[in-house]
C-alpha cells in the first residue's frame, strides 16, 4: 500500500510538474505573438503603410476606361497614358482600356448606361451630354477640381460640358477644334481686296476672286454631312440661333430667313459658287479647295495639315469668318469631352486616373498628332501651336461658340440639312424651308 501511496505521489508531482511546464509554453506562445503584431504594426506606422496581415491587405481597384478612335493612332497614345499610370500606381489600381469606333460609341455608352454599368472613364461628344444627364450617368467634376486644375485650361472650353441654367461640369475637355474662313493669298493681291470682315466683303472678294470655271469665289455644299454646320456659320454670325432659350426652334428668326436667304443669293443670283451646292458635299469641295479651284472656304484646323501633304506651294490664309455687319464674330467651336461615371464604386481612383491624364506631356502629343487644338493654356503656348496656320484657331477659341446640349440633336441637324436643301434647290423659299423646319424640332419635343 505505501509503495502504491509513493508511487501515485510521484505521480501527482509529475504531473503538477507536467502542468507548469505546459502552462509556461502557453504563457511564452502567447507573449511571443503579442510582440510579433506589435512590431510590424510599430513599423507600419512609422512608414505610413497599412497593417501587412495577409487579411488585411486590400485587392487593387480595376477601373474600365473607354475612349472613342479619332484615327489609326488613338490606341498608341491611349495605351502609352495608361501604361505608365499603371505602372507608377504599382498594381494598386489598374486601368483597363478599350478603344471603339466614333460610329459606335453613342450606342455603346447609352447601352452600358441604361444597365448601369458606365465604363468608370470615358471619352464623349458633348453634343450627348443632355442623354447622360438625363440617364444621371454622369458625375459632375466640380468637388473634384482644384483651382490650380481648373487654371490649366482654357475657360471657353473647360466650360462646354455643362447643362443651361446648370452650374455642374460634367466633363474635362480632351478634344477640340474651331472653324475659320481659309482663303487664296495670292488671289486675294491679285485682286486687292482684304479678308472679309462683313457679309458685303464676302460678296465682294468672292465677286473679285471668281474666275469660273477654273476659280469660283467661294466653295459651299449642301449635300451629305455639315450642311447645318455651313448653315450655322451664317445663322450665328448674323445674330441668331438653332434653339432659344426655351428649347424652342429659332432658327427661322428674321436672322436665320436672312442667312439663308444670303447663301442662296450667293449660289444662284450672284453666281460666285461653284454650281448647284447641293450636288456637292463636304470632302469635295476640301479637295477644290486644296487643288486651287476656290477662293475661299470655312473649315478646321486640319486643311492647313491637308495642304502640306497636297499642295505646299498653295498660298492661303486664314481668317475669321465674317459677322453680318463687321462685329465680333461668333466661332462654331467643337468639343469631345471624358467623363467619369455616377454609379462607379471608385471615384477617387478614377480621378486619379483623370488628373494623370491632363499632364501637359500627354495632351500636347495627342493635340498634335491627332491634329486638334490643345485644350490647355500651356500647351497652347508649344511652338507647334503658335505656328501661322494653328495660332489663328487658338486665339479664335476666345469666340467659340458650342451647339446645345439637347438629347435631340442629331435629328435637328437632319432637320436643319433638309431645310437648306431646299431652299437652295428652289423647292421651297428660304422662309418656308425653315418655318417648316421649325415646326419639325418643336415637335420632337412633344413625342
Amino acid at each position: 500500500m505505501r509503495q502504491m501511496l509513493r508511487k501515485s505521489r510521484k505521480i501527482a508531482v509529475m504531473m503538477f510538474a507536467l502542468v507548469m511546464v505546459m502552462q509556461g509554453l502557453i504563457g511564452c506562445s502567447s507573449q511571443s505573438q503579442s510582440n510579433g503584431n506589435a512590431e510590424p504594426k510599430q513599423t507600419a506606422q512609422a512608414s505610413g503603410g497599412a497593417s501587412p496581415s495577409a487579411s488585411d491587405k486590400q485587392e487593387p481597384v480595376k477601373l474600365s476606361f473607354l475612349f472613342p478612335q479619332y484615327d489609326e493612332k488613338t490606341q498608341e497614345l491611349m495605351k502609352k497614358v495608361v501604361d505608365d499610370f499603371n505602372k507608377d500606381n504599382d498594381g494598386k489600381i489598374t486601368v483597363s482600356l478599350e478603344i471603339a469606333p466614333w460610329d459606335k460609341m453613342h450606342d455603346k455608352l447609352i447601352t452600358a448606361m441604361s444597365a448601369n454599368q458606365t465604363p468608370d472613364v470615358f471619352g464623349y461628344a458633348t453634343r450627348w451630354l443632355a442623354q447622360f444627364t438625363s440617364l444621371k450617368q454622369i458625375e459632375d467634376l466640380n468637388s473634384y477640381m482644384t483651382p490650380d486644375f481648373k487654371q490649366k485650361f482654357i475657360p471657353a472650353l473647360l466650360n462646354g460640358a455643362k447643362m443651361p441654367g446648370n452650374d455642374a461640369t460634367y466633363g474635362i475637355p480632351v478634344a477640340a477644334s474651331a472653324r475659320m474662313l481659309f482663303y487664296r493669298k495670292d488671289l486675294f493681291d491679285k485682286a486687292n481686296v482684304q479678308p472679309p470682315k462683313t457679309w458685303d466683303d464676302l460678296m465682294n472678294a468672292a465677286k473679285k476672286v471668281s474666275n469660273p470655271p477654273n476659280v469660283y469665289g467661294l466653295g459651299l455644299y449642301s449635300k451629305g454631312i455639315e450642311v447645318d454646320t455651313y448653315f450655322d456659320y451664317f445663322l450665328w454670325n448674323n445674330g441668331g440661333d438653332i434653339l432659344d432659350a426655351n428649347g424652342k426652334a429659332a432658327l427661322n428668326s428674321p436672322q436665320g430667313v436672312e442667312a439663308l436667304q444670303f447663301m442662296v443669293d450667293m449660289a444662284n443670283k450672284e453666281k460666285v459658287t461653284q454650281p448647284n451646292p447641293n450636288g456637292f458635299g463636304r470632302d469635295q469641295i476640301i479637295q477644290m479647295f486644296i487643288s486651287g479651284q476656290l477662293g475661299m472656304y470655312p473649315t478646321g484646323p486640319w486643311l492647313a495639315d491637308e495642304i502640306k501633304r497636297q499642295n505646299p506651294n498653295l498660298q492661303y490664309g486664314i481668317a475669321y469668318f465674317p459677322s453680318r455687319t463687321g462685329g465680333q464674330p461668333a466661332v462654331l467651336g467643337v468639343t469631345d469631352s471624358l467623363g467619369m461615371s455616377a454609379s462607379t464604386t471608385h471615384k477617387a481612383e478614377a480621378w486619379k486616373f483623370i488628373e494623370y491624364m491632363y499632364q501637359q506631356k500627354y495632351r500636347l502629343e495627342f493635340d498634335k498628332v491627332e491634329g486638334m487644338l490643345p485644350e490647355q493654356v500651356e500647351v497652347s503656348k508649344d511652338a507647334f501651336f503658335q505656328s501661322e496656320d494653328k495660332k489663328p484657331f487658338i486665339d479664335a477659341l476666345q469666340y467659340a461658340k458650342f451647339y446645345p446640349p439637347v438629347d435631340t440633336f442629331p435629328t435637328i441637324e437632319e432637320i436643319q440639312t433638309v431645310a437648306v436643301q431646299k431652299a437652295m434647290s428652289g423647292e421651297m423659299s428660304p422662309k418656308d424651308a425653315l418655318d417648316e423646319a421649325a415646326k419639325k424640332i418643336d415637335a420632337l419635343g412633344k413625342k
